[in-house]
């Protein structure tokens, strides 16, 4: 196995550099030519830090069930930014993307399996990337190629849909991230028949994202015929990460059955009929 941290080229927001770590496994040698799903890892912190909780532990996690992870620290809010922050880390994910994809032979990637993986805003990040990555516009500021830029699927954990939704009460706050005429404040509004497959899961009484965002996101999927599987848990609260012992930090977060999550998202992929 390899760990690799890439820097990425400046999203015009701030003064963070966006980095990528690989996770890869190396094949063994009778098994050469294999080839693996591979997931970039966007993890959650209210887009204003990435959380450490969302990032290697669900990395290795999804190692262990062969696939080759790939975590984006993306650039985030900063104080004095005179700009809202959005599509900065969508930026930071195209090029995330296209990285996997121009470096999937070393990396021994399945180029028709790359996926993304979002956490409460994460989640948000994903799932208006999804839509983004068909936007010429936006491909021409990421400087990707749109082949590159694909994303086949998305594993939604928690996740913020709507930034009216309950996440954040000031107004403030949230024009910081993006503005009140922005398309990418409501997530659900972006899905279209070519959204990818999507798997959601959240808690009936988070009380940080209320669960609505997810009925929202996977109403708009039902609605346009994606394929989709949505889990909502009655009890947990937000921000549980794997819910095992591996991603603890309060009292409460290991929950057994909320764990049964990434069991169900890796048995979904399973089933994708993707090329």
């Amino acid at each position: 196995m390899r760990i690799e941290k890439i820097e990425l080229p400046g999203s015009g927001y701030g003064s963070k550099t966006a980095t990528l770590t690989a996770y890869a496994q190396d094949n063994l040698t009778d098994q050469a030519s294999r080839r693996r799903p591979a997931v970039v890892v966007c993890p959650g912190g209210c887009y204003e830090r990435c959380s450490d909780r969302e990032s290697e532990p669900i990395a290795l996690a999804l190692l262990a069930r062969g696939l080759q992870a790939f975590v984006l620290d993306y650039t985030v809010l900063e104080p004095d930014a005179p700009t809202p922050l959005l599509p900065s880390p969508q930026v930071d994910l195209a090029r995330a993307v296209a990285t996997v994809r121009a470096r999937a032979d070393e990396w021994h990637v399945d180029e028709g399996s790359v996926g993304l993986l979002g956490c409460s805003a994460g989640a948000h990040l994903a799932a208006t990337y999804t839509a983004l990555m068909r936007d010429d516009a936006f491909l021409a500021r990421a400087g990707v190629p749109a082949g590159r830029a694909r994303a086949d699927w998305q594993i939604l954990c928690y996740p913020a849909i709507d930034l009216d939704l309950g996440w954040l009460s000031d107004p403030a706050a949230i024009a910081r991230i993006c503005p009140e005429d922005s398309p990418l404040r409501r997530a659900q509004d972006l899905v279209s028949d070519a959204t990818p497959p999507t798997f959601l899961w959240h808690t009936a009484v988070d009380a940080t994202v209320p669960v609505g965002n997810s009925y929202l996101y996977s109403t708009a999927l039902a609605a346009r015929g994606v394929d989709h599987e949505c889990h909502v848990f009655h009890a947990g609260r937000h921000g549980l990460s794997l819910a095992t012992p591996e991603s603890e930090h309060y009292p409460g977060d290991v929950v057994p059955h909320v764990a049964r999550w990434l069991e169900l998202a890796v048995e979904w992929l399973g089933e994708l009929p993707l090329p």
